[in-house]
C-alpha cells in the first residue's frame, strides 16, 4: 500500500530542515503528502471489517494509524 512507504517531513510546512529550497516547493510537497494521506485513509475505509481485522485495525483506528505510519 502506498501509505506505508511514504517519506514525510512530519507535516511541517515551514520546517527549517526540509530539503526543498523554495516556499513553493515546500507547499507542493506538503499538499502532495496530504493527498497521499487522504488516499491511504480512503483505501482503508473501503476495506471490510474482516480485512481490517486481518491487519490489526478497527475503523476507529484508521485515521491515527495512517498518520502514525508517516
Amino acid at each position: 500500500m502506498a501509505y506505508s512507504s511514504m517519506q514525510s517531513s512530519s507535516g511541517e510546512l515551514f520546517a527549517a530542515g526540509t530539503k526543498e529550497s523554495t516556499l513553493f516547493q515546500r507547499v507542493v510537497h506538503w499538499i502532495n503528502e496530504r493527498i497521499e494521506l487522504y488516499r491511504a485513509e480512503s483505501e482503508l475505509n473501503h476495506m471490510s471489517d474482516a480485512e481490517l481485522s486481518d491487519i490489526g485495525l478497527t475503523r476507529g483506528e484508521i485515521h491515527m494509524a495512517v498518520r502514525r505510519s508517516v
